[in-house]
């Protein structure tokens, strides 16, 4: 019986071969391409340091572990898919550096960090946030993550950060520089939730309502205010959220999960 190959499959194979390729052919330039690589990285890095790739979909861990190694840089990188994997990579493999993604972060996050907590000063931690809800960022930029990283980023720019996040430097998606602030002594800020906290309750009234769909007029009847109130106020909470327009401020509120899809 003959198995149908899923077009997954396809793309792992494809970005195997690539990085399979790519790698003998700048051997094949340059036998000491491998040493002169080593050499440029900071003394505290080696393609032996270790690193976990933690998602939810292995396919995409694993592919992009396959491009670091063509890159050079990192050798040894396991991939993992669930929070029990991650768990048993940190107490077995001691990392140098724990990537999660989002989905982990939502299932874990705080589990993963009490067992990262005796390691912290040696483990560092990075986190793929572009499908993180600003409450959620929220709370990762508050438990000393040192790197916040986005998919959108090409496999050359995320080998890049991951260097500089290895030597010690805190880094920050230019992707992701819309919601989240990294200051000059490497603290990061959460932009959407410092700006949250300044709506007001009638703000919320009105926000839940417009985002569930709700007209002008019939959110001005319900709250008791006038529609020229209920317009300000959709002015200034788009401003805050940073939307652009009605369409903009429900897939917001989507995302944040305060209204189901």
């Amino acid at each position: 019986m003959k198995r149908i190959i899923t077009s997954d499959e396809v793309m792992f194979f494809c970005l195997q071969f690539f990085t399979e390729e790519r790698y003998m052919t700048l051997t094949e330039q340059n036998v000491n391409s491998s040493q002169t690589a080593s050499a440029s990285l900071p003394d505290s890095i080696t393609p032996a340091t270790k690193i976990v790739l933690a998602t939810a979909y292995r396919l995409g861990a694993e592919s992009i572990a396959w491009c670091l190694a063509g890159y050079g840089s990192f050798r040894d990188v396991q991939s993992v898919d669930t929070v029990n994997g991650l768990l048993d990579a940190i107490r077995t493999q001691q990392p140098r550096v724990v990537v999660m993604g989002e989905k982990i972060v939502t299932e874990g996050f705080r589990e993963i960090l009490s067992e990262l907590a005796v390691k912290m000063g040696e483990t560092r931690v990075a986190v793929f946030a572009d499908s993180l809800t600003d409450r959620q960022l929220d709370l990762v930029v508050n438990n000393r993550i040192a790197g916040l990283l986005s998919r959108r980023d090409n496999i050359g720019t995320l080998n890049e950060q991951l260097v500089r996040i290895t030597s010690g430097t805190n880094v920050l998606s230019p992707l992701l520089s819309d919601r989240v602030e990294l200051t000059s002594n490497g603290d990061f800020h959460c932009v959407a939730s410092v700006h949250l906290r300044k709506l007001t309750d009638r703000q919320w009234d009105v926000l839940l309502r417009i985002a569930q769909g709700r007209r002008v007029s019939e959110v001005a009847n319900e709250l008791d205010i006038s529609s020229k109130a209920v317009e300000s106020h959709k002015y200034r909470i788009m401003k805050t959220v940073g939307a652009t327009d009605r369409v903009g401020l429900c897939r917001w509120a989507i995302r944040e999960g305060l209204i189901d899809a």
